[in-house]
Parts: C-alpha cells; structure tokens; sequence
C-alpha cells in the first residue's frame, strides 16, 4: 500500500505540472473551505465550522450545534466534501516538495526515504483530519442526540491534525532551507 503512493509522490516531483496540479488542489480547496467557512458564520450564530476552529472543545461542539439552520447543516456537508480532498492535496504537496529538495540536494537522504516510503509519512495529517471529519459527521447527524464520545474523540483528531500538521511544515521549511543552502554552497564552491 504504501510503495504505490510513494511512486506517486516520486512522479509528482519529477514532473512540474504534477507538482502545479498539486499545488492548484491544494490552494484551490483551500480557498474553496476558507470562502464557505465565511458564508457559514450568518447561519450559526457566528460560528465558523468545526474544522476552522482549533480550539475547539468538545462541549462548544453541540452548543454550537444547537444554533445552526437548516443551511448551516447543508454548508457544512458540502464544507466536510471538500475537506476531504484538502489534506490529501496538501499533504502530497508537502511530500513532493521533500522529494524534489531531497532528491537534487541530498541524495543520500532521498535513497533513504525512497527505500523507507517515508515520503508517505506527509499523508498522516491527512488520515488525522479525516477521523476528525468522520468524528463530527457522526456526531452531526446524531444531533439532538449529544454523542460525546464521538465529539470527545473528534476533538482528540483534531489536536493530533494540528500536531501532526505542524511538524510536517517545520521539517518541510527545514528541508527547503538545507536544501536552498545546499544549493548555494555548490554555486559558491564551484
């Protein structure tokens, strides 16, 4: 399973319109959550939906809950379709760019990580997020009916997204800078 998605990644960052299809996905649902996020806000009292919220905790979950309209529950089904396509885009975004650096800069490294499929590891915020979104649609539709353990544990993805996802941006910001440091040490050292 996970040598198919590292090829993946690996053609992705040999390619350069794989990688800008990349990047269109993920600036694009990107864009496409933070807009609906905003027209969600008048039919729920305010409330950005739960993905939006960082945090977030588990009881706001059905005080909120209780203030959404008919639209805000039909907005946030459509906002939670696309949310599934958003980490998928950006994770193998960032899992492209380690590629690349790795691959001109470091290749040792990138032997490595191609051995390893450790390219795939980007992904994990990606299978956090969508426990969390699994989490709060099934708490959703249970509404009225206040299923904590489902909120509680959506709540706990959620901290593992965000945890996961920072890591994931510091080591690709690490990577891109050893790697444009890299690059300039070669043009300098001739």
């Amino acid at each position: 399973m996970l040598m198919p998605i590292n090829q993946f990644i690996i053609r992705c960052s040999s390619s350069p319109w794989k990688f800008a299809l990349l990047f269109v996905g993920f600036f694009s649902s990107l864009q496409a959550l933070l807009f609906i996020g905003e027209k969600f806000k008048p039919y729920a009292k305010g409330a950005k939906p739960f993905d939006l919220q960082n945090s977030l905790h588990s009881d706001q979950i059905f005080m909120q809950l209780a203030n959404y309209s008919d639209q805000a529950f039909s907005l946030y089904y459509i906002f939670t379709g696309i949310d599934y396509f958003f980490p998928l885009f950006a994770g193998l975004f960032l899992a492209t760019i380690w590629a690349y650096v790795l691959r001109h800069n470091l290749p040792g490294w990138y032997e490595y990580a191609l051995r390893r499929h450790l390219f795939v590891l980007l992904l994990i915020p990606a299978l956090f997020d969508w426990l969390e979104n699994i989490m709060l649609l099934i708490t959703i539709a249970a509404f009225p009916t206040e299923l904590s353990g489902a909120a509680d544990t959506a709540v706990i993805m959620k901290q593992a997204k965000l945890a996961a996802t920072t890591v994931a941006q510091i080591t690709t910001a690490v990577i891109v800078i050893a790697g444009i440091a890299i690059t300039i040490k070669r043009k300098l050292t001739g």
